[in-house]
C-alpha cells in the first residue's frame, strides 16, 4: 500500500541540541532522586559492581561490533549487508550463527539495543554481581566472582540469541527475541520496576529522536511501506518472552522468592500490547498478509494470566508437579507452548534450495542469481506447508529475487510497488569478507484509459544494464482515425504498435525526446515525458512516462 509519511529534516546546530538534550536527562534523574530521598546509584552499587550493569553493556558492544564491522555499516551506514546473515536453513549454520546478532537499519538495531539497555539493566540488577546469600563471601568461587557473574549475562545472552535463532520460523535477523527474553525475565522477577524501565525506554526513545531529529518539516510524500506488523518476527518474539519467564520462574524457586500476582499479570500485557504480541499474521504471497487481530488479542490476555498464574504461590511451591495447584499446571502450560512454538519452527528450517530451483535468467555474482520477475512460486515455501496451500498451492511472490542455493536464499527483496514509486533500488549481497551491489531500474508508461507498461532492467556495480523483465502491451482507450495505439516494452526500448481491426499497420519504436515520427498513418510526437498521436487535426495524449523513473 502507499501512504504519505513526513520526513525529517537535518538537525542545523547539532551541539546545541545535544546540549539542551543532556540538561533534560539530567533534570529528569535529579528531580527523581530529590524525590525518592536517596543519592543517585546507592541502590545499584549494592548489586552491581560499581554501580554498572557491565554485562549487558558488553553485550551492546558485540552486536554493535557486528553491525558496524561485519555487516559493513561503519563504511556504509545505510546499507548494511544483511541477506548471508538470515536464518535461511539448519543447511546453512552460518545463518544460524549470525542472525540473531545482526540488524537491516540503523533504526532496527538502535531500538533492540536501547531495548537491551533498558531491560538487561534490570534482569542484571535481579542477577547481581555479588551473592546473595548470607554468609557467602565474595570471590570464594566461580559462582561468587563478581567478574564471572558479569561475563554471565553476555554468556547467557548468547545462547538465548543463538536458540531464538535456531527456533525462529526463518528467515529472520535482529536481536529482538534476545530482548524479549530479557523483558520475560525482567517482568516476572521484578515487575514494578520492570514497568518503570518500560516507561523508560519510551522516555529514552523520545530523548534520541528529539536528539536526532530535534526539527522537522513535514510534506506529503508517495511512498511504498507494507503494514508495520507483516516485519515482525512475531513467533521468534513469542519463543524470547516465554523463554524469558521459564528462566525466571526457575531463579525465583531457587532463591525461595515470589513476585506479586497482579503486578506481574499487569506488566506482561502492557508488554504484550504495546510490543505487538497480537499481532498474528499468516504470509499470503505477494506481498499480501492476513492480520488475525481477533485472536491475538485473546492471546496476549491468556499470556499474562498464564504467566501471572505461574507464580502463585511462595518458595519452593513454584516448583512445577502434576498435581492440581494454579502455579503447575501454568509452568506447564508455558513450557508445553515454548516447545511447540520452537518445533513448529524446525520445517521451515531444514530447506535445501537446489540448483536448479534458481532463477534462469539473471545476473549471478559469485553464488546469488539477482532477477527480477512476477507472479512465480517461491522456492523457499515449495517444501513447506503453510495455511495458505490448497491442493499443493505454492506461495506466489514478485519484484528482485535474491536466490543462492549454497546459502539456501530466495527471497523477494524489493516488492514491485516499491520500485514502481522510487524507480531505482539496489540490493546488495555478499559474504562475510565481500559485498556486491545490484541495481534494479524500472521505467514505466502510463497508458491513456489503461494501467502502465513498463521494463525492468539490472545492473551490477559499475556494469552494463540488462533488461531482467518487460510487462504486456497496453491499448490506448482511444481510437483514431478507426486505429488503435498500444504500448509495448521490448528489451532495448518500448514500441508503439498500430493496429486496424485485427491488422497491425505499423509498428516502430518510440520516439526520442523533441521528435516526431510517422507510424500506420498516424503521427506520434514525444514531448519530454509525454507521447501525443495526431490526424487530421485531432491530438491526444496516448502515454505519459513516470518522472522519477530513468530515461528510457
Amino acid at each position: 500500500m502507499m501512504q504519505s509519511l513526513p520526513t525529517p529534516a537535518v538537525p542545523a546546530w547539532l551541539p546545541w541540541q545535544e546540549a539542551v538534550v543532556l540538561v533534560v536527562v539530567l533534570a529528569v534523574l535529579l528531580t527523581i532522586c530529590r524525590v525518592s530521598d536517596m543519592r543517585l546509584g546507592d541502590g545499584l552499587r549494592e548489586r552491581l559492581l560499581l554501580g554498572a550493569p557491565w554485562g549487558t553493556l558488553l553485550t551492546i558492544a558485540g552486536v554493535a561490533a557486528v553491525y558496524l564491522f561485519l555487516q559493513g555499516a561503519w563504511w556504509h551506514p545505510r546499507n548494511p549487508l544483511v541477506t548471508p546473515f538470515r536464518t535461511w536453513s539448519y543447511f546453512y549454520p552460518f545463518g544460524m550463527l549470525t542472525g540473531a546478532f545482526t540488524h537491516g537499519s540503523q533504526g532496527h538495531i538502535t531500538g533492540n539495543l536501547m531495548g537491551t539497555l533498558v531491560y538487561g539493566t534490570v534482569a542484571e540488577y535481579v542477577w547481581g554481581h555479588y551473592p546473595r546469600k548470607r554468609g557467602v563471601q565474595t570471590f570464594t568461587s566461580l559462582r561468587t566472582n563478581p567478574f564471572a557473574r558479569i561475563l554471565a549475562v553476555p554468556a547467557a545472552m548468547f545462547v538465548v540469541g543463538v536458540f531464538s535463532a535456531v527456533f525462529a520460523i526463518g528467515p529472520i535477523v535482529g536481536f529482538s527475541g534476545v530482548v524479549f527474553a530479557i523483558a520475560g525475565f525482567a517482568l516476572v522477577t521484578r515487575p514494578t520496576l520492570f514497568l518503570g524501565a518500560f516507561l523508560g525506554n519510551r522516555v529514552l526513545d523520545l530523548l534520541y529522536s528529539a536528539l536526532r531529529y530535534p526539527v522537522s518539516t513535514a510534506s506529503g510524500q508517495t511512498r511504498f511501506v507494507t503494514p508495520w506488523w507483516s516485519n515482525i518476527a512475531i513467533q521468534g518474539h513469542a519463543i524470547g518472552i516465554l523463554a524469558g519467564v521459564v528462566v525466571a520462574l526457575a531463579l525465583l524457586w531457587r532463591r525461595d522468592e515470589r513476585p506479586d500476582t497482579l503486578r506481574v499479570f499487569f506488566a506482561t500485557l502492557v508488554f504484550a500490547v504495546a510490543q505487538g504480541l497480537w499481532a498474528v499474521y499468516i504470509p499470503l504471497g505477494g506481498g499480501r498478509f492476513r492480520l488475525f487481530r481477533w485472536a491475538g488479542t485473546a492471546l496476549v490476555f491468556v499470556l499474562a494470566l498464564v504467566v501471572a498464574a505461574a507464580t502463585i504461590g511462595s518458595g519452593r511451591r513454584l516448583r512445577p508437579s502434576f498435581d492440581r495447584r494454579p502455579a503447575s499446571l501454568a509452568v506447564m502450560v508455558l513450557l508445553v507452548v515454548l516447545g511447540a512454538l520452537s518445533l513448529a519452527a524446525v520445517p521451515t528450517n531444514v530447506v535445501d534450495l537446489q540448483a536448479d530451483q534458481l532463477p534462469e535468467d539473471g545476473i549471478e555474482v559469485r553464488d546469488y542469481v539477482v532477477t527480477y520477475d512476477e507472479n512465480v512460486p517461491n522456492a523457499y515455501f515449495d517444501g513447506i506447508w503453510v495455511p495458505t496451500q490448497r491442493g499443493g498451492a505454492s506461495v506466489n511472490e514478485s519484484g528482485v529475487i535474491v536466490a543462492s542455493a549454497e546459502r539456501e536464499v530466495w527471497i523477494a527483496a524489493i516488492q514491485p510497488g516499491q520500485l514502481a514509486v522510487d524507480g531505482q533500488e539496489r540490493v546488495t549481497v555478499g559474504g562475510p569478507t565481500w559485498r556486491e551491489s545490484v541495481y534494479a531500474n524500472r521505467v514505466d508508461w502510463s497508458v491513456l484509459g489503461n494501467s502502465s507498461v513498463y521494463r525492468v532492467q539490472l545492473r551490477r556495480e559499475g556494469g552494463q544494464p540488462r533488461t531482467a523483465y518487460t510487462s504486456e502491451p497496453l491499448t490506448a482507450d482511444v481510437i483514431l482515425d478507426g486505429r488503435n495505439v498500444t504500448v509495448a516494452a521490448r528489451q532495448n526500448g518500448f514500441d508503439v504498435v498500430v493496429t486496424q481491426g485485427n491488422e497491425t499497420v505499423g509498428q516502430a519504436p518510440l520516439p526520442a525526446n523533441m521528435t516526431q515520427t510517422r507510424i500506420g498513418g498516424l503521427t506520434f510526437e514525444r514531448n519530454r515525458s509525454r507521447l501525443y498521436a495526431e490526424t487530421d487535426g485531432t491530438r491526444v495524449k496516448i502515454a505519459e512516462r513516470r518522472q522519477q523513473a530513468a530515461q528510457s
